[in-house]
């Protein structure tokens, strides 16, 4: 017997997590068959002996992972909580979904955790905490990851929405677009991301290295309520000259934009391009070519980087993951295929 050997060693040998090696020593039914056995085959081979103490904080842990969002209604998010649900369930980790509505809720629920802890950890999508909301949350000890957003201290899924901004104007630029538009939907909510501002700034800024100052009635930013943005799109496609390429905040504003251009009897992308950012599923449906921000797949490394964190809670500091954005070319834009660049 080795006093030396920690759990984590058994999962290296193992090829599991941590959290695996933990539900074997306290919920074995809860494992498959074959990672049961890899297990127990590893505990046997280093002779591995649990300390009481750890067994115990084992049996504290409540299986559970909260998912902190301004809205979820949104496919975007409903993308992003799918990835996060596939590793989560493999892990056997049940998925608590709470939206939260004003800045009181956001910070009231986070020190309701400080005395009664009910998840092991927690994931916060797209929503930038004041400092003091922060420090709650460092004090309840909660491990945590931040998705979208760089916030110092935890571990981050960062999103890189000035460079997203910035590849869609040298995508349109390169297809000849000399007359850009943009229409974008605000933020609502105080603490959510602002990431059409970054989107926009990064749009704007590659357009003016090439000399390309838009025309100011060419952008449209407001509420994304059926009316408003209906309102926003057709004074936009009244424009004379029309646009000849419109960048859109999200894939669900630019299928509005497609369907009121093809009302209006423009041809799309002859006479005007079309781009969104997301890359939706919906969006491969109806041709749309858009920014891919691979929301399943940072969805997925928001709740590993998390199951981590949760299996190993005197791990230092901090880590931030970065996804590549890519554009993918489909009708909207003239390009077929779903060719990545």
């Amino acid at each position: 017997m080795s006093s030396n050997v920690t759990i984590y060693d058994v999962a290296q040998a193992a090829g599991v997590s941590a959290a695996t090696v933990s539900r074997v020593m306290n919920e074995p039914s809860k494992v498959a068959p074959e990672k049961r056995q890899a297990v127990l085959d590893a505990i046997k081979r280093l002779k591995f002996v649990p300390k009481a103490d750890a067994v115990i904080n084992a049996r504290k842990s409540y299986r559970k992972v909260g998912v902190v969002a301004p809205f979820f209604t949104q496919p975007s998010f409903m993308e992003r909580l799918r990835g996060i649900s596939s590793v989560l369930y493999s892990e056997s980790y049940e998925l608590v979904i709470d939206s939260i509505d004003t800045e009181e809720d956001l910070e009231g629920y986070i020190s309701s955790l400080l005395s009664a802890n009910r998840v092991d950890g927690l994931i916060f999508m797209c929503i930038r905490l004041k400092e003091k909301v922060l420090k709650l949350l460092r004090q309840s000890g909660i491990p945590s990851c931040f998705v979208e957003d760089d916030v110092e201290g935890f571990d981050c899924v960062v999103v890189k929405n000035l460079e997203g901004g910035m590849k869609a104007a040298e995508y349109l630029w390169e297809l000849g677009c000399r007359n850009p538009g943009f229409i974008g939907e605000e933020a609502d909510r105080e603490y959510a991301v602002g990431a059409m501002d970054d989107r926009l700034r990064g749009y704007r800024f590659a357009f003016a290295e090439h000399g390309i100052m838009p025309d100011e009635g060419n952008f449209w930013i407001g509420q994304f309520k059926k009316e408003e943005i209906d309102c926003g799109i057709e004074k936009v496609l009244s424009q004379d000259p029309l646009p000849d390429c419109i960048f859109c905040s999200s894939d669900l504003i630019a299928a509005r934009v497609m369907m009121r251009a093809q009302e209006r009897g423009i041809k799309i992308p002859g006479q005007m391009k079309v781009l969104g950012f997301d890359n939706i599923d919906i969006a491969s449906y109806i041709e749309l070519s858009s920014v891919d921000q691979k929301l399943d797949e940072s969805g997925r490394l928001a709740a590993q980087m998390l199951l981590e964190r949760i299996s190993d809670r005197e791990k230092s500091g901090s880590k931030n993951s970065y996804l590549e954005l890519e554009i993918v070319r489909r009708g909207s834009t003239e390009m077929k295929g779903g060719i990545h660049v």
